[in-house]
């Protein structure tokens, strides 16, 4: 049952997660997100992740706001080519509101993200972040095990009742 999987067979690690220092400023991390994510382009739900010089995480950044941040040399001739470094982006950082661990149970994490509106928490062990839980991970997990796999007509009709 859901109440039963731990936080750590969901999560991503967070390698695979788009990381910023906080001392970037906002064009650098404009451009070096640009790419690292090249080949995966970036996702709903993986906002970079901001670390220290430590590598703690200090929180996340919206993708809007890195967009506001730049959105000024969008009709510059040169554009970010010609970009001023600007603020660090640790001063666009949005800390999370809590975090679990990873022996945490799933639904531990479901009702953090339920309570703050949120579609990811990190995973910390040790104030360490070994990975981030996403809103979609748990919604696809939980689904899965209460209604199980449908049968291939099962979906068809569902499909041709919703026109889907």
């Amino acid at each position: 049952m859901p109440h039963s999987v731990p936080v750590s067979k969901l999560m991503t690690s967070p390698n695979e997660w788009p990381r910023i220092q906080g001392d970037l400023g906002v064009c650098k991390t404009v451009k070096l997100l640009r790419i690292i994510t090249e080949d995966q382009k970036l996702e709903h739900g993986h906002s970079p992740l901001v670390m220290d010089d430590n590598y703690n995480l200090l929180g996340f950044v919206h993708l809007t706001d890195l967009l506001k941040s730049i959105k000024p040399l969008w009709e510059q001739p040169g554009g970010l080519d010609e970009c001023p470094d600007g603020p660090p982006i640790k001063d666009l950082v949005v800390p999370f509101v809590a975090s679990v661990n990873p022996d945490d149970r799933m639904l531990k994490a479901l009702d953090i993200m339920m309570e703050h509106k949120v579609s990811m928490v990190p995973v910390l062990e040790n104030g360490k972040l070994v990975g981030m839980l996403r809103l979609s991970d748990v919604f696809n997990t939980v689904i899965a095990l209460l209604f199980g796999d449908e049968s291939s007509d099962d979906v068809a009709e569902l499909l041709k009742e919703f026109h889907v």
